[in-house]
């Protein structure tokens, strides 16, 4: 039998005098089966324990509050890695968002174009799929577009307007990352054909070699593969009456229309600066001689032949104004007289930027070693020319000898060279006459260096040069002995 605690609600055994559990004393009541919690009872000595949670209660609020396990280094590497790797693919898309805007790679497109020196393969693309787009190909392009700059520059506006230029047109052809559009110049291809007038002609486009032509009609045509427009050379050989002949041509290709190679040929007389290299084609054809001359007999003259000439002066390496149409000048003439005909053969010569002519520079030079005339409008920057002032200084040591009547002095010159930056070395002579009052004194000074610069259509002297005696003859006209 058993009785319940009143205090902890245990069951105990009946006979039981304390709690085992909670350690209540029960009151003797044997009339009772059921103990009564005494009324006002005061506690005991024992301290009084609560009522306790059952075990199974206790255990499961012990395992709520287990902490949980550390993360481990392995995924914690593995998380910073992933973190860096979302942030660089931020940066990484923010980067070419703006380095593949479209305006960018416009801007990248064309300045391509304008530089043969860069290779553009990357940035063409062509209508024609049996055209190859390689470093080599895109080049005629871009020297077309080098030599056309203006024309490159609108492409810009055209192409952010999505207007078409001629051949040329803005395409998005693929992705760069899968991410952001890649765009393109696409160019229409050409088949132009070439003809000529004689047979057994051989053809090439650069180096590269197109086989001889067929006859069709009175011509000897070959169509050319399709390739991109541009600024191409061609050459052309042939044999007339037994001598062969090479002619070449400068072309700007953007049709499929026929390039004429008809070859004629003419007798050149080349005019120029000592020793200066002649160019026809950008292609050298001889040396001109120490007194500046060069004949090239029964030369081959084909459509757009351009001729210049190239000297070396004071180690500066310059080139005379470029004869971009010289088979035209050579039927029509030119306003200049650069090309001019003599009997059987045409005289040419090239003109240099801030080169005088003989006639000017005698007539400034004249004017300045003669006192009457010297005037500074004559030189550069005027009254303060070191030349002017050294001139003026002359004339006034001349004025304070004594002895000395008239003196009077005549100029000669023995060359004029290209200088660059608009002007002229010339070397020339002074012949001074003194007259005394016993005698007459001849002297020849020689003057290397001057500058002489082109003003409209006079020349203005820089510098006088430096001088040096080389003749000195005295004539006596009393009882004086001659010296020379």
């Amino acid at each position: 039998m058993t009785k319940i605690c009143p205090n902890c609600g245990k069951d105990i055994k009946k006979d039981a005098k304390f709690c085992p559990f909670c350690g209540y004393k029960f009151k003797d009541n044997p009339k009772s089966s059921a103990p009564i919690a005494p009324e006002n009872s005061q506690p005991s000595n024992q301290a009084t324990v609560g009522p306790q949670m059952p075990k199974q209660e206790m255990k499961r609020e012990y395992k709520n509050k287990t902490p949980q396990k550390p993360m481990s280094k392995k995924n914690k590497i593995i998380y910073s890695v992933i973190g860096v790797l979302v942030v660089l693919l931020i940066c990484f898309y923010a980067w070419g968002s703006n380095y593949y805007n479209r305006d960018n790679q416009i801007s990248r497109i064309v300045s391509s174009l304008k530089n043969p020196n860069q290779s553009g393969a990357q940035y063409i693309s062509c209508d024609n799929p049996e055209v190859k787009i390689t470093t080599e190909s895109v080049k005629p392009l871009q020297r077309y577009f080098q030599d056309h700059t203006t024309e490159a520059d609108q492409l810009i506006t055209d192409f952010r307007v999505g207007n078409e230029s001629g051949n040329v047109r803005l395409t998005e052809s693929g992705r760069y990352f899968l991410l952001f559009p890649k765009y393109t110049a696409q160019v229409t291809s050409v088949t132009p054909k070439l003809v000529t007038n004689h047979a057994n002609s051989e053809v090439k486009i650069g180096k590269k070699s197109l086989g001889k032509l067929t006859k069709s009609g009175s011509s000897y045509v070959k169509t050319i593969p399709a390739m991109l427009p541009g600024k191409y050379n061609f050459s052309i050989k042939s044999n007339v009456e037994g001598r062969n002949l090479t002619a070449t041509s400068t072309n700007n290709v953007w049709s499929s229309n026929n390039i004429n190679l008809d070859i004629h040929t003419e007798t050149l007389e080349i005019k120029s600066v000592p020793n200066g290299i002649v160019y026809i084609n950008d292609k050298k054809v001889g040396t001109l001689n120490n007194s500046g001359n060069l004949v090239l007999k029964d030369y081959p003259i084909t459509k757009n032949m351009t001729l210049y000439v190239q000297g070396t002066f004071n180690k500066k390496t310059l080139t005379s104004k470029k004869i971009s149409d010289l088979d035209h000048d050579l039927e029509y003439g030119d306003e200049d007289n650069v090309v001019t005909q003599s009997g059987s053969k045409y005289v040419i010569k090239p003109e240099w930027k801030g080169l005088v002519t003989d006639d000017e520079a005698t007539r400034v030079l004249t004017s300045a070693f003669d006192k009457g005339s010297l005037d500074e409008d004559d030189f550069v920057d005027g009254g303060g020319n070191d030349s002017y002032g050294e001139l003026t200084r002359m004339f006034k040591t001349y004025d304070d000898e004594d002895d000395l009547r008239t003196y009077e002095s005549d100029v000669k010159i023995k060359s004029i060279t290209p200088n660059g930056n608009n002007s002229s070395l010339v070397t020339y002579t002074v012949t001074w006459t003194f007259e005394h009052d016993d005698y007459n004194r001849h002297q020849v000074v020689e003057y290397t260096n001057a500058i002489l610069t082109k003003d409209d259509d006079s020349a203005k002297i820089k510098e006088i040069g430096s001088g040096k005696l080389i003749k000195d003859h005295k004539v006596s006209t009393s009882n004086d002995s001659d010296d020379d």
